[in-house]
């Protein structure tokens, strides 16, 4: 699904106003990410013009791509196969590891990617193939065709997308990954898996936005178009749904002039709909508000006009 700027923009809008984040500015957030998808687009056509000039590539190379101030190296790229265009200022490399360390020597990051070009000047990259991330805490991306801004600390995958952090899994097509502002958004059939307590949870949405106080501290996750939700025997339908990672709830939200379901399955069979739902993962607790509810009603918070049936 493509995505127009007045989406992105009506998007923008609600993401603010459904997670009360004020310290996030949606606007410069989604005006750098077209930035960024404009220099990968012109750093992919740069990579297919040098690609195509390499004749006699130098085996096995390690060459340091930036300094610190006291002149430790603080990133570095190795390469099974490569070749220097020094005029041009760039790399083209196969079987590439790129590394960027912290100032007592241990690795901060590291890139593994199959075919890539390097931009020295801006640091750049361009990975032709499949690359795989690893962050100091643990957290990793994967994916096919991606984009790296070293300085910027900011990834686009463009397919085949997996992203492993805090003990949860993130999978989509495109992905766009800004560590700097810790948030990543995942674009097309996302999914997001995972445990609060031994109760396993899976989140379904065309569009996924997650939201973290460090790279592998998970704080909430944002769910849009065709929302599914899935928690042991609880099965939800929405327009979009928010992840609460702290206070282990899903609040799920009806679209315009729709409404949001939840299904229990099981021992005891229920269905609840409403403009709005939350439930707990760890606990019974239902919050309704608008709700129209069939079968039992135990432990199912009721708010505003209750006109439905209720059978037990």
């Amino acid at each position: 699904m493509r995505w127009s700027a007045d989406k992105f923009s009506i998007l923008a809008a609600a993401l603010l106003a459904a997670l009360a984040a004020p310290a996030f500015d949606s606007d410069a957030w989604f005006a750098e990410r077209e930035s960024h998808a404009a220099a990968a687009a012109a750093l992919r056509g740069q990579y297919a013009k040098f690609a195509a000039k390499v004749a006699t590539p130098a085996e096995n190379l390690t060459v340091p791509l930036e300094n610190f101030a006291d002149g430790s190296i603080k990133s570095t790229i190795f390469a099974k196969r490569a070749c220097f265009f020094l005029k041009e200022g760039y790399i083209w490399g196969e079987g590439v590891t790129i590394r960027q360390m912290k100032r007592d020597g241990s690795v901060e990051s590291q890139v593994d990617a199959e075919n890539c070009l390097v931009n020295r000047e801006t640091r750049r990259c361009w990975v032709e193939g499949h690359a795989k991330a690893y962050y100091r805490d643990q957290a990793e991306i994967e994916g096919d065709g991606v984009y790296l801004d070293a300085a910027g600390e900011y990834a686009i995958i463009s397919t085949n997308t997996v992203m492993r952090a805090d003990g949860r899994t993130l999978k989509g097509v495109r992905l766009d990954y800004d560590r700097k502002a810790e948030v990543a958004m995942l674009d097309g059939d996302a999914v997001l898996t995972g445990e609060e307590r031994g109760h396993g949870y899976r989140l379904d949405g065309g569009k996924v936005m997650a939201f973290f106080a460090s790279t592998n501290n998970l704080k909430r996750v944002v769910a849009y178009d065709g929302v599914k939700v899935k928690s042991e025997n609880r099965f939800g339908r929405a327009d979009r749904a928010v992840y609460l990672k702290g206070a282990k709830k899903i609040t799920m939200y009806g679209g315009e002039g729709g409404k949001a379901l939840l299904e229990e399955r099981g021992t005891r069979n229920s269905t609840v709909s409403g403009a709005r739902i939350t439930f707990w993962m760890d606990a019974e607790q239902v919050e309704v508000i608008d709700s129209e509810i069939t079968a039992e009603t135990k432990n199912v918070r009721k708010y505003g006009g209750f006109d439905g049936k209720q059978s037990r």
